[in-house]
């Protein structure tokens, strides 16, 4: 039998891997294989849903629709990443935590991207990513941002950060909308801080606290792929069938036929919406949609609004 060199002991028991050293890119040429899940450490998949890439913005480039796509060089320069940056990024400056726009984006910035990690990649060089937050670390003014899910007592699940709200932190949701500190138990967190203890976990009173529903946005996303085809535009608004995505966020859907209502119910939650009416009631309470309800090929479509009530929590 021959002997195996150490390279060759070193391939076998290392087995495939992604990116595992630092390459230039001109030295590999990009090679497309099937789509596979997003790789993952067993400490990042416990702590947060996303993954980061940390780099410099090297040059920015207009796709087709004229969305940015970032060549993004780590700091030695010897290996990049495209970041497609879509309408839906969140982009912030890690000192102001102002909101920024995507044009802000300019050569030379160093920045930390984070993508959803749950989400499937193509396997190639340079790695091509969408990231759902763009943090632009501010050169001039400290700021320190912590992106991780948290616990109920609002301690990052590394065990690296815990938050004492203060009377001036700012509490939002991931649409800018105020939210309670209440609201950020068991979530995931952008948390924008200056200083911090050098305790274990590190205390600090946060600046600006971002809440991220994933668990919602997944299973909205979910709920478009059950949509498919089966919707048609109306005044400018999607209509798209309520008993299959009702049923799909796991509501019990029953059609009253005197009335000409549908009731969908689950738990404590409950709608009756009346077909032909833009008036429907949600928990007792009234509300009203930009386009009736109406009747196609024996099923009913609403407008697609009542999907962020169905899949809110």
């Amino acid at each position: 039998m021959k002997k195996l060199n150490t390279l060759t002991i070193a391939a076998l028991v290392s087995g495939p891997f992604l990116f595992q050293a630092p390459v230039s890119a001109q030295s590999i040429a990009p090679v497309n294989l099937p789509v596979m899940p997003i790789a993952e450490n067993v400490q990042q998949q416990d702590v947060s849903n996303f993954m980061k890439v940390s780099g410099v913005i090297s040059k920015v480039i207009e796709d087709d629709a004229n969305l940015p796509k970032l060549i993004v060089e780590d700091k030695e320069k010897t290996t990049e990443t495209h970041l497609n940056i879509t309408d839906e990024a969140l982009i912030f400056n890690s000192s102001t935590t102002e909101q920024l726009k995507r044009d802000s984006l300019k050569e030379g910035l160093l920045i930390d991207a984070y993508y959803d990690k749950h989400k499937p990649m193509l396997m190639i060089y340079p790695p091509r990513i969408t990231p759902e937050i763009v943090i632009v670390n501010d050169e001039e003014k400290t700021g320190n941002v912590k992106v991780g899910l948290f616990d109920d007592n609002l301690v990052s699940l590394d065990n690296d950060l815990k938050l004492n709200i203060g009377e001036k932190t700012v509490i939002l949701n991931e649409k800018g909308k105020n939210i309670s500190a209440e609201e950020l138990k068991g979530k995931e967190l952008i948390v924008f801080y200056t200083v911090s203890t050098k305790s274990i976990p590190a205390q600090t009173t946060p600046t600006k606290i971002i809440a991220l529903d994933i668990a919602q946005k997944h299973m909205l996303e979910e709920a478009q792929f059950a949509i498919g085809d089966d919707y048609y535009m109306e005044k400018g608004e999607k209509m798209i069938p309520i008993r299959k995505v009702a049923e799909h966020f796991g509501y019990k859907v029953e059609w009253q036929n005197k009335s000409a209502t549908i009731e969908i119910r689950q738990q404590n939650r409950s709608f009756l919406i009346s077909i032909g009416k833009e008036q429907y009631s949600y928990n007792k309470s009234l509300r009203y949609f930009k386009v009736v309800p109406e009747i196609k090929n024996g099923k009913a479509y609403v407008p697609e609004e009542i999907l962020d009530i169905l899949g809110a929590n």
